[in-house]
């Protein structure tokens, strides 16, 4: 493996305490992730589509978005410690601490966002 390729590894790789900074910041405003994947296009469409469904919005809200290829080990904790099995396309939505809401694939576009954020 040449050094391009290990540095990149280590670049893309987030501290194990990441998730913490997400479930941390939702106890002021609630979080939406988004994990995607750039390989697949149906993980591009849905981002596309929900995009404008959060630019319609007028909650306050912080949002993430995880590329899976990017950040392989923030997306595994975060599936781990939330205790919800890894998709992609998925939304997380966290407030005081918690998964609120969450769906994956064309289930994304279903979400109620006036009920999950306001």
């Amino acid at each position: 493996m040449s050094w391009f390729f290990k540095k990149k590894k280590e670049e893309s790789e987030p501290s194990n305490d990441l998730h913490k900074e997400f479930i941390d910041r939702s106890f002021n405003r609630p979080q939406v992730l988004f994990k995607h994947s750039h390989k697949c296009g149906t993980s591009t469409w849905v981002l596309r589509e929900f995009k404008q469904m959060l630019e319609g919005s007028d909650c306050s809200f912080d949002f993430e978005l995880i590329n899976v290829f990017d950040k392989r080990p923030l997306s595994n904790e975060l599936a781990r410690v939330l205790d919800i099995p890894h998709q992609s396309p998925q939304v997380l939505i966290l407030k005081n601490g918690q998964v609120i809401d969450h769906a994956s694939h064309g289930d994304i576009l279903q979400l109620d966002l006036k009920q999950s954020l306001c």
